[in-house]
């Protein structure tokens, strides 16, 4: 019974107090400045994509590669470039009897493999090209 008591009380008390307290009403603007706030807090939290190799790091990638194919291509015709010969002698005493032998690639497989990989770079590309803009857009 002392509960019920003590909980007239408060309740005496709450009733009181809030009668006493103004009903505060939101300014006209309100929802238009809370969705400027939003606006303003989305376009600066905006995630800005930065590659994981730069142009730089391609170019001289790319640039290796096509000096290795051209003295590849040219084999020892390129007198102005000087490169260690590698003794490679004690490759020949491993051997592997048949491991190759018959083992033939028609021209079609490696057009079809190359042509597949340059589509997928492209690919690769103009996916990435479609989702940079979507997300700053």
């Amino acid at each position: 019974m002392g509960e019920n008591k003590h909980i007239e009380e408060l309740s005496a008390f709450t009733k009181k107090h809030i009668k006493d307290i103004e009903i505060e009403t939101p300014s006209i603007d309100f929802t238009a400045n809370i969705m400027e706030t939003i606006l303003k807090e989305e376009k600066t939290s905006v995630y800005k994509a930065t590659p994981l190799i730069s142009k730089k790091v391609w170019f001289v990638l790319a640039s290796i590669l096509a000096v290795s194919v051209l003295y590849v291509s040219k084999g020892a015709s390129l007198n102005w470039l000087k490169v260690p010969e590698i003794k490679m002698d004690y490759l020949s005493n491993i051997q592997f009897p048949n491991f190759f032998e018959g083992f033939t690639i028609s021209h079609t497989v490696l057009y079809t493999s190359f042509l597949f990989t340059v589509m997928i770079f492209i690919q690769i590309y103009v996916l990435k090209n479609h989702f940079t803009k979507h997300l700053n857009s």
